[in-house]
């Protein structure tokens, strides 16, 4: 997929009670916004691929990236998947 097209995917969702492998065991959250793309799963950066992007700025912030066109391109991002619940 292009830039644009993973752009034109992002969602915006809520990881209140998402769960995901980290080291150790799971790493929880109780608040907080990520982006999502359906079949891909989560954005992550790949030097914190354990744990999605979630900006300090929360749902506004994203909302700010989404507002500028999105990411400028996907090199250092890989997609991670939710624990099963």
């Amino acid at each position: 997929m292009t830039t644009e097209e993973l752009n034109a995917k992002l969602q915006i969702v809520s990881m209140k009670g998402k769960r995901f492998k980290c080291p150790g065991g799971y790493c929880e959250f109780d608040r907080g916004f990520a982006f999502f793309v359906p079949g891909l799963g989560y954005l992550a950066f790949t030097d914190s691929k354990e744990i999605p992007y979630m900006p300090q700025g929360g749902r506004e912030a994203l909302e700010s990236i989404l507002e500028a066109g999105g990411m400028l391109d996907y090199e250092t991002i890989i997609f991670i998947q939710e624990m099963n619940p």
